[in-house]
């Protein structure tokens, strides 16, 4: 598959239609150990078919075998390959989001939708005080979903530098809008540049779930593709 400098290609996967045999036989030892520590049916089942199709989807940009593909961390625990391919990975629900690009350091999130989950102690824990006014002024109609929109773009940032959740979502400020969200300022030294990020929410056909990506880039060729 082409995978040219300038362009994140993100890839959607429907988990509940895939074949969980069909995946699990690619993954390694470890990953197979990995997955029988979830106890749920529904979430070894998210795990095995999201990391086969992860080492799927590596070995035709790599040019190897699925089976060989060896990851590492880097120094914020971030999986990796060897060379200039970056990747990151999101799931949630009945979907898992799978992104890449070569030299631009990305995050990708996807969330079920659940508006009663947007309560008032998690958005004070999430928004800043400025994004919170702004979020007290939507109608209340509209609360949750922009909710997990502003959460999955936050969450993206902090997959992107590697942090995850170790950093506060509160320490990055967002001006959110639908179509055009931007990054505004951070307070986390491992974000020392925001305006050197681009962000933008992405809708993955259902929408039950909310989903964005960030990438270390002004003004990156975004291609969206359902895997099958």
């Amino acid at each position: 598959m082409l995978l040219t400098p300038e362009i994140i290609q993100i890839w959607v996967v429907h988990v509940a239609a895939e074949d969980n045999d069909r995946w699990t036989s690619l993954l390694s030892a470890g990953e197979r150990e990995r997955k029988l520590r979830f106890r749920m049916p529904a979430d070894q089942k998210r795990f095995a078919v999201t990391r086969g199709i992860l080492r799927t989807l590596l070995s035709h940009y790599l040019s190897a075998s699925p089976t060989e593909i060896e990851f590492t961390t880097n120094e914020n625990g971030k999986p990796e390959v060897v060379g200039d391919l970056r990747f990151n990975v999101a799931h949630s629900g009945n979907y898992s989001l799978l992104a890449f690009a070569r030299n631009i350091e990305l995050g990708v999130d996807v969330e079920h939708v659940r508006p009663d989950r947007a309560t008032d102690d998690l958005t004070r824990r999430i928004l800043t005080d400025v994004e919170y006014a702004h979020f007290q002024m939507l109608p209340l109609i509209d609360r949750g979903s922009t909710f997990f929109q502003i959460w999955t773009l936050k969450e993206s940032v902090l997959k992107g530098i590697g942090s995850g959740l170790s950093i506060d979502p509160q320490c990055i400020e967002i001006a959110f809008h639908p179509r055009e969200p931007s990054l505004l300022s951070s307070s986390s030294t491992q974000l020392p540049t925001p305006t050197d990020w681009s962000l933008k929410s992405l809708l993955i056909g259902d929408d039950d779930y909310a989903a964005a990506i960030a990438a270390k880039h002004r003004s990156p060729a975004i291609e969206l593709k359902h895997f099958e």
